[in-house]
């Protein structure tokens, strides 16, 4: 069966003279008001025409509707024409249809009501077997087609798409459609209907048609591969024709490459299918690693932006092909080496795309040596004048630290810190702290990491690190007594600390501080003393620790007993409600009424049940929500697997800093002193009548 070509019958647009003299006229216009005028002079005119419609002809509506066009282009608001536009696209002459589809194109939007009018009228150009027709609908469609234009009208395209006597130029635009209406509604088409059909339509010649194809089928697989377990070995054989075979017409290539665009698209379509089986699939790996050493090796740097743009766009698609395949096509160390060349050459999209992809080869167990080999050029990375570079740079050095580099790597990260853009300082403080907890072989070298991020970077520490910091130090016995001397330390040496410093303090003192009150330099006094200092000049949050803290050294040592009440009657008209209430309570509490009741309070908080890493969580959710589930999660969910001693996390990590009960089933107490804890056990330990916060 053959399809009729209906002729371009009856005036262009340049044997409209009247259409003509318009544009003149407007180019020719000195000044806007000028230009207004006759704008309006037109529209007055059009609006009397349309007034009458009978006494117009096809000519005559399309040459006017052709002007509204011309108007709206130019920026004027057009509000009427919109009916004579509809009316066109049932024209039988091309002429007029193409107006009409164009008007109702660009006059309309999704959603629009006058579109239904257009529905049936495009069906029958769908069905009516005029190639011109048809690609006008399906152009119309894909332009303000919705989901009411794809409940109605897919199955048409449907047919097009599959049909034998289809010919080249509607089938790629028939591809395109269907993809778009299966976007607006799922339910329109069922893929797994047309699965065998569609790869059949494969072994078309024209590359403009099968990069349509390949375009639709990436589509659909977006959704769910199911059904299309084919894809992969279709894809293969096509990169064979094309890299291999060079079977491909002059026509298809761009800067001496055979259609970029679609080789691209294939070799995405592998990757959203399982890896090959060397067993069971051993030819069809063969074909595909001489296709990716053929691209693989075929690249090369040139002066020439858009070749490189090119060439780079089918490498970089190649290289995450043998990231997906692994082992069964032993490319990975010339993939290593090459964006180890990449990584250190000038172009910056290039050093972009080369830190990006070695950031997902960082994860494979086979590669991970071959990177560190690069690891002064990655580092050096860190201070590209690009910030997009950077942040790169940043991914990738924090995906390939493990235990043999963890200490050097952030030590330089460390020393980055200091000068980094304030925009990476959080993402940068928060990845330190992940390493530093993950890969600590000593909780003493992870606390100096923390005290070192925290006057290094003040407020852009996040609430988790310090939280966990306590957590640790709260868990590790071995610790609380180098932890409190050197958190101590630390506090003396900042003339303006950062209100995290002091809250570490002020949590540490008020547990641990009894264990070297004997030092010099550490006395009881001298940690009031310190604390005290920095009261005054602290933000709520923690204004309201230390009162804790107070109250908890008053306890231990007598003799502070009056300079704490003085502390707490000073805040008994406090501002805010939380420091006011603790104050009101703490002095209640050490009236001497309640002897039994302070002592159970303020003994020591027990160890943190154990629990995910708060901090570590939040890097996931961070690391998903940019790169999405399934690849840029690789990173987070490889640490999350490796085994740490310190993985303990409170249920609700707002008590390491608000919380004063200590033991479960002392729910007055616990309430007494606005306490949140979830400890999870039981009494909390002896020692020293040391509280938590």
């Amino acid at each position: 069966r053959g399809r009729r070509a209906s002729g371009r019958a009856g005036g262009g647009t340049m044997a409209m003279r009247g259409l003509v003299v318009f544009i003149s006229d407007i180019r020719n216009c000195q000044s806007k008001e000028q230009e207004q005028k006759r704008i309006d002079k037109e529209m007055a005119n059009i609006r009397q025409k349309f007034s009458k419609p009978g006494d117009l002809n096809g000519y005559q509506r399309k040459k006017y509707v052709w002007k509204i066009l011309y108007m709206f282009m130019l920026g004027y608001e057009i509000d009427f024409g919109h009916m004579e536009s509809v009316g066109l696209i049932s024209s039988p002459k091309y002429s007029e249809k193409m107006v009409g589809y164009m008007a109702c194109s660009l006059l309309l939007r999704e959603g629009d009501e006058l579109l239904r009018l257009i529905i049936n009228s495009i069906k029958n150009d769908l069905t009516s077997q005029v190639d011109n027709f048809m690609c006008l609908a399906m152009g119309s469609i894909c332009t303000v087609g919705g989901k009411e234009f794809a409940e109605t009208l897919a199955s048409d395209v449907q047919k097009i798409l599959l049909d034998k006597m289809t010919k080249v130029f509607v089938r790629k635009k028939a591809a395109l459609t269907l993809l778009r209406l299966y976007r607006k509604n799922q339910e329109s088409v069922n893929p797994l209907e047309i699965a065998d059909r569609t790869l059949a339509l494969l072994d078309e010649s024209n590359l403009g048609v099968l990069t349509a194809i390949i375009s639709m089928v990436l589509g659909f697989v977006t959704f769910s591969p199911e059904g299309w377990e084919r894809a992969p070995q279709r894809a293969i054989m096509l990169l064979t024709r094309i890299v291999i075979n060079k079977e491909y017409s002059n026509d298809y290539l761009y800067y001496g490459i055979p259609s970029p665009w679609l080789q691209i698209r294939l070799l995405r379509l592998i990757t959203f299918f399982p890896p090959l089986d060397p067993t069971h699939e051993r030819v069809l790996i063969d074909r595909l690693v001489t296709v990716l050493e053929r691209i693989i090796k075929g690249t090369d740097v040139t002066k020439n932006v858009n070749k490189n743009n090119a060439t780079h766009g089918v490498l970089f698609e190649a290289i995450n092909v043998v990231i997906h395949q692994g082992r069964a096509t032993d490319l990975l160390p010339q993939v290593v080496t090459l964006l180890g060349r990449f990584i250190s050459i000038r172009e910056a999209n290039i050093r972009y795309l080369g830190l990006e992809t070695m950031a997902k080869l960082s994860q494979h167990p086979d590669c991970a040596d071959d990177i560190k080999k690069h690891q002064s050029t990655i580092l050096f990375s860190l201070k590209d004048a690009d910030v997009s570079i950077r942040r790169r740079a940043l991914d990738l050095v924090y995906s390939m630290c493990d235990d043999t580099n963890c200490r050097p790597t952030i030590s330089e990260l460390l020393s980055y810190l200091a000068n980094a853009d304030y925009n990476l300082r959080e993402e940068l403080v928060l990845k330190i702290a992940i390493l530093a907890e993950r890969f600590a072989d000593d909780y003493a070298w992870y606390v100096d990491v923390v005290l070192q991020l925290i006057k290094t970077a003040g407020e852009q520490v996040s609430e988790e690190i310090w939280y966990r910091v306590v957590q640790i130090i709260t868990n590790e016995e071995a610790l609380q007594k180098y932890a409190t001397q050197t958190v101590f330390r630390a506090l003396l040496e900042e003339p303006q600390p950062a209100d995290k410093l002091v809250r570490i303090c002020a949590y540490v003192l008020g547990e641990f501080g009894h264990l070297v009150a004997d030092e010099r330099g550490m006395s009881s006094r001298e940690q009031f003393g310190a604390l005290l200092d920095h009261y005054a000049g602290s933000d709520l949050q923690t204004r309201a620790l230390l009162l804790s803290t107070f109250v908890k050294l008053a306890h231990v040592y007598p003799e502070l007993e009056g300079d704490v009440a003085r502390t707490l009657r000073a805040s008994l008209s406090a501002l805010d409600q939380e420091v006011q209430q603790r104050a009101i309570e703490y002095s209640v509490l050490s009236s001497g009424r309640f002897a039994e009741l302070k002592a159970a309070v303020l003994e020591m908080m027990p160890a943190f049940p154990e629990r995910e890493s708060a901090v570590l969580k939040r890097i996931k959710v961070r690391v998903a929500d940019e790169t999405g589930q399934g690849r840029g999660d690789v990173v987070a969910e490889r640490l999350a697997r490796q085994p740490s001693g310190g993985q303990r996390e409170r249920a609700n990590s707002g008590a390491a800093e608000r919380a004063s009960g200590a033991t479960s089933g002392r729910a007055a107490s616990g309430d007494l002193l606005g306490g949140d804890l979830d400890v999870g056990g039981g009494g909390g330990g002896g020692g020293g009548g040391v509280d938590a916060m």
